[in-house]
């Protein structure tokens, strides 16, 4: 490392070398835009603040490590400069464990109270470099390497989730780069190794896919996916902070997410389209996803269902395969979850008998812009109770049986207009659970016991009634929580 390469003023990272005549350097690692000027004043602050910080730590007498002999070098080593590393090695790679903690994905957003800025790890590696002639047993040596090891690390995932904040994939991949070069060959550090490979096969699949370059995005993908696997397999038996299991499963399932989105860009561009539709589709999605994280607790493992009815979606409007749609017209066709919900109830008065019923439900698959998502089958938005012992008497029910008997598996237009689920299965459950909880306050506790299960998902057609509803035939209206402008962005 060359304390005195140009560093960016932002991050301190190395810099690339200028051109001639040039005034100002995009930071490679940071994207900040750095005036040369300034860059190089920061270079010379740093030279001296290193050069007062060796004085502190040597004799007087003592100007450079080639003044003295081993002997020397080592009694310094171990009086004055182990117990100061000794204590940066250990805070260091408390940061570096940390850091490791987190999720290292395009798809989450990442926030944490202990992010600091990647220039203090930089700085003090340089310091560390600073201090390798007086280490002369291997030992001392190894403490130093590993603690610059740990400073370098630290410095670059802190500067790859940043970038990663901010959607710069690019800059995320040059720091996934450099960060495996500050790996040494050690096999204490190879379970890190193999898992910032894969994140950075993940990224560069990313940004292969910006590139338009989707057969190298899909290879790079699938690389990824199959690292992270490995990986899992590797510690299943293991305790190793650095590769936490549950958060190498959350990596491999953003890698999983990703493959499905990638997969459908590809067969967009074999049938002439812009593969493009697809990234910009999921970087409009992942916010809402994230959004529903927050909300509702959900874990990341939506995402990867989500994504693959996405798939789906495009394999079914490019002739590819086929989806379950009822048969009407509309040029915006709906997800629905088809619900089945068995339950317990007790009925009489006087003598209370224990019986059971079951019923079917839908469950808009756009849950989050949709006011009342669960097919009111029940009743209670109208005050006019079904029974639970009536159940199969109640209107609702009857349009749901009716849709179902209209289902065909067919492939979708490709000028038609189709949301994909923007909810899981099991959150579509969770929001029929509440429907039928909601519903027991009206019955009084009656109801003792409910289990709801997702049997299928149809697509229906809707025509846009008005900037806030949407409606089928007359005989199904979505009321939407939102504009529904906002709701289109999202169809594909």
């Amino acid at each position: 490392m060359e304390v005195y390469t140009l560093r960016c003023t932002h991050c301190g990272a190395p810099l690339p070398k200028p051109s001639p005549g040039e005034d100002w350097v995009k930071c490679e690692y940071c994207s900040y835009v750095n005036k040369l000027v300034d860059a190089s004043r920061y270079v010379d602050n740093l030279k001296r603040e290193l050069e007062k910080w060796i004085r502190e730590i040597l004799p007087p007498t003592m100007t450079t490590s080639t003044t003295i002999d081993v002997a020397a070098r080592y009694q310094i080593f171990q009086n004055l400069i182990k117990p100061r590393v000794s204590l940066t090695r250990a805070n260091v790679r408390a940061k570096y464990l940390q850091y490791l903690s987190l999720p290292i994905t395009p798809l989450l957003i990442t926030t944490t109270s202990f992010t600091e800025e990647p220039k203090r790890f930089f700085e003090e590696a340089l310091k560390v470099e600073s201090l390798k002639d007086f280490a002369v047993t291997e030992e001392d040596q190894k403490m130093l390497n590993e603690t610059l090891t740990y400073e370098m690390i630290s410095g670059y995932i802190s500067n790859a989730l940043k970038a990663l904040g901010r959607n710069d994939v690019k800059a995320a991949l040059k720091n996934a780069e450099e960060a495996l070069q500050a790996i040494p060959k050690a096999p204490e550090f190879s379970l890190v190794e193999e898992r910032l490979r894969a994140v950075h096969s993940m990224l560069s699949a990313v940004n292969e896919f910006w590139n338009r370059n989707t057969r190298a995005s899909h290879t790079l993908i699938r690389s990824s996916v199959d690292l992270y696997k490995a990986l899992l397999q590797r510690i299943s038996n293991k305790a190793v902070p650095e590769v936490s299991p549950g958060i190498i499963e959350i990596e491999r399932i953003c890698a999983e997410s990703l493959a499905n989105i990638i997969d459908s860009a590809h067969r967009l561009f074999t049938v002439g389209e812009d593969p493009l539709r697809m990234m910009e589709w999921f970087e409009r999605y992942v916010t809402l996803f994230n959004k529903l994280r927050e909300t509702y607790k959900r874990p990341v493992q939506d995402l990867l269902e989500v994504t693959s009815y996405v798939r789906s979606l495009i394999y079914s409007k490019t002739g590819l395969s086929e989806v379950n749609v009822v048969r009407g017209s509309g040029m915006y066709y709906v997800p629905y979850y088809v619900v089945e919900a068995k339950f317990s109830y007790v009925k009489g008065f006087i003598l209370k008998k224990g019986a059971e019923s079951s019923m079917k439900l839908m469950v808009a698959g756009i849950a989050p812009y949709v006011r009342n998502p669960v097919t009111d089958v029940l009743g209670i938005g109208t005050g006019r109770l079904v029974p639970p012992d009536k159940v199969e008497e109640a209107p609702a029910l009857a349009l749901i049986n009716e849709l179902n008997s209209r289902k065909v598996r067919t492939t979708l237009s490709p000028g038609l207009k189709a949301l994909p689920p923007l909810i899981s299965s099991v959150h579509t459950e969770k929001l029929t659970d509440s429907y039928i909880t909601d519903a027991n306050n009206y019955y009084r506790g009656k109801i003792t016991f409910a289990s709801t299960s997702v049997r299928e998902l149809l697509y229906i057609p809707f025509t846009r009634v008005n900037g806030g509803a949407m409606d089928f035939e007359g005989k199904l209206r979505i009321q939407l929580s939102s504009d529904a402008e906002a709701l289109e962005r999202l169809a594909i």
